[in-house]
C-alpha cells in the first residue's frame, strides 16, 4: 500500500511539469484525489491494527512499575574494581553478574540479580528495586552484595571466576566493591570424614572397596555426577571429592547434591546383599561433611 501511494505522488509530480491543459487537470485532480484518500486508509488501518494487537497485561504491569515515582528509592550504587594484583585476562565471552541477598541468606535464589555483557573497570553499577527475582519482593534493608567477573558468561560459579563481597543497607550510595578472590578448582571440593557406625563395625568385609558417589539432588537414577574408589579401607576415611572426579569430562560440579558412600563387599560399585552405605547432604565447598555408614543393603 505504501509503495502504492509513493508512486502516484511521484506520478502527480511529474505530471505538475507538464505543459498544463484541460485533460492534464483532470488526471492531476484525480491522482491527487486518489492519493488522499489512499492515505486516509493507510492510516485507519494502522490505527485498526493497533486496537486489535493491545499491549499485553504483563507488559502494561511492568511499565507502570517502571513509572512509579519511589521505584529506585533504595537502588544501591557504587564502583565494582578489578584487584590488579590478580593479573587477570577476560575471556570473550566473560559477563559480569550482581547478587543481592538478605543478611544471613546463603542459599536459594538471589533477592536481585543483574548481568552487563559489556563493562569495563572500574564499573558504575545499581541494583534495585527493578531487579528483583520474585514479584512481591522488596529490596531494602542489609543485605550481603556479590559481584562475579564469570569467564564463560553462564552465572554458574567456575574455576577462573573472580568474586567480590561487601555488606550494603538499601539505598546505600558511593558503594566500593572489590573483585579479589579467584575461585580455584579446589574451591569446590567437598572435603568430609566417612565413619562406620558402632553397630555394623563387626560387619566391614576385609578384602570389600569403598565407593564414594556425588548425585545432583532429586536425581536418583543414571550415572553419578562424580565418583571415588578406595581400594584400601581404614576408618574414618577422610575424603576429598570435586570437579576431577566428574564421571562425564564438561560436567559441572555444582549443588545441592547428595552424598553417598558404599563399602561393597565383591568390589562391584552397584549395590548387592552385604554392602554398607550412608548419605548426607552437601554443596560444593562444603568442609568437614560427615558420612556415616549405618544400613546395612540386602539380605
Amino acid at each position: 500500500m505504501i509503495s502504492v501511494i509513493y508512486d502516484v505522488k511521484s506520478l502527480t509530480q511529474d505530471l505538475f511539469h507538464w505543459p498544463v491543459s484541460s485533460y492534464r487537470r483532470k488526471i492531476l485532480k484525480h491522482l491527487a484525489l486518489f492519493w488522499f484518500f489512499s492515505a486516509i486508509l493507510l492510516v485507519s488501518g494502522c490505527d485498526k491494527d493497533l486496537k486489535e494487537h493491545p499491549l499485553p497485561e504483563s507488559l502494561k504491569k511492568e511499565l507502570a512499575r517502571k513509572a512509579d515515582p519511589n521505584i529506585h528509592l533504595n537502588d544501591v550504587t557504587g564502583t565494582i574494581s578489578l584487584d590488579p594484583a590478580l593479573k587477570v585476562a577476560l575471556s570473550p565471552s566473560a559477563g559480569l553478574f550482581i547478587f543481592a541477598r538478605p543478611e544471613g541468606v546463603d542459599a536459594g535464589p538471589p533477592l536481585a540479580v543483574k548481568r552487563h555483557s559489556v563493562f569495563n573497570f572500574p564499573f558504575e553499577f545499581e541494583i534495585g528495586q527493578l531487579n528483583t527475582m520474585m514479584e512481591g519482593s522488596q529490596f531494602e534493608g542489609t543485605m550481603n552484595l556479590t559481584a562475579r567477573l564469570d569467564q564463560d558468561g553462564n552465572r554458574k560459579s567456575s574455576p577462573g571466576d573472580v568474586e567480590g563481597k561487601v555488606q550494603v543497607v538499601g539505598g546505600q550510595k558511593g558503594v566500593k566493591l572489590v573483585l579479589d578472590n579467584q575461585i580455584s578448582e579446589s574451591a569446590s571440593n567437598i572435603q568430609g570424614t566417612v565413619n562406620v557406625s558402632e553397630a555394623l563395625q563387626n560387619k566391614i568385609p576385609k578384602n570389600g572397596t569403598l565407593f564414594i558417589f556425588a548425585r545432583s539432588e532429586g536425581v536418583k537414577r543414571g550415572p553419578p555426577l562424580a565418583v571415588k574408589r578406595v581400594a584400601e579401607l581404614q576408618f574414618p576415611y577422610e575424603f576429598v571429592l570435586g570437579p576431577q572426579d566428574v564421571m562425564v569430562p564438561g560436567t559441572v560440579f555444582e549443588g545441592p547434591m547428595v552424598l553417598a558412600a558404599r563399602i561393597d563387599v565383591d568390589g562391584d560399585a552397584r549395590a548387592g546383599p552385604g554392602d554398607i552405605e550412608g548419605f548426607v547432604g552437601a554443596n560444593p565447598g562444603d568442609k568437614n561433611v560427615q558420612l556415616l555408614l549405618n544400613h546395612l543393603t540386602g539380605g
